[in-house]
């Protein structure tokens, strides 16, 4: 048995990597439990309710996206090649071991918008999850416009959504076969371009490192 002094985020990991196996129907604590190798009176101990412990996987998850990609890109980077590296990352595999492979990555997404649909409480946590995977794509933007680098269509909590909606909806048609990263990569990246009225020269720079 794990006596490790974080047990509770040892749970919430086991619980995402069932979630991500069997779905989130079929996640059961017993299962969950198992995973962590802790007994399932330690898994009821941190998280009372099943429905309570994926709301936190998926709030875990989104923070962990968030740190992730502040640890992975340049933070001094131009706004550009900033905003460049994050579609990078959610198009493609990352070389860095902490970057979790494209399936499982959206595999656990995709189960999370089945299961909110279907839960109201559970709809309660979309809004700040949103807000904490578009927080980097907004600062990047305003930075950029700051700069003089951007001349945006419209505003930029609008384009943030446009393109946040649009990693999803493409993610999901990669996930299950419609198209091919590198495509979801190209597409994400026109998008951007196109939003932020960037010159020719550097969208063809952009372009080449696809």
């Amino acid at each position: 048995m794990h006596e490790g002094p974080d047990r509770r985020t040892l749970i919430l990991d086991a619980a995402r990597d069932v979630v991500c196996e069997r779905g989130v129907d079929a996640a059961r604590m017993a299962d969950i439990a198992e995973r962590a190798d802790v007994s399932l009176g330690l898994v009821q101990h941190y998280f009372r309710h099943r429905d309570r412990l994926l709301a936190e996987v998926f709030s875990l998850e989104s923070e962990r996206i968030t740190v992730r990609w502040r640890s992975l890109v340049d933070p001094d980077a131009d706004p550009l090649t900033r905003l460049f590296e994050y579609l990078r990352l959610c198009a493609r595999e990352g070389t860095d071991p902490s970057v979790r492979s494209f399936r499982l990555t959206w595999s656990l997404w995709l189960e999370f918008w089945s299961k909110a649909n279907r839960d109201a409480a559970l709809r309660e946590e979309v809004a700040a999850i949103y807000r904490e995977f578009s927080a980097p794509f907004s600062e990047a933007i305003t930075e950029g416009i700051e700069r003089g680098m951007f001349a945006p269509k419209g505003a930029v909590p609008d384009i943030v959504d446009r393109l946040v909606s649009l990693i999803d909806g493409l993610a999901i048609r990669t996930l299950l076969g419609g198209m091919d990263q590198h495509r979801m990569l190209w597409l994400l990246v026109d998008c951007l371009c196109i939003e932020l009225g960037v010159p020719d020269e550097q969208v063809k720079s952009l372009r080449q490192r696809i």
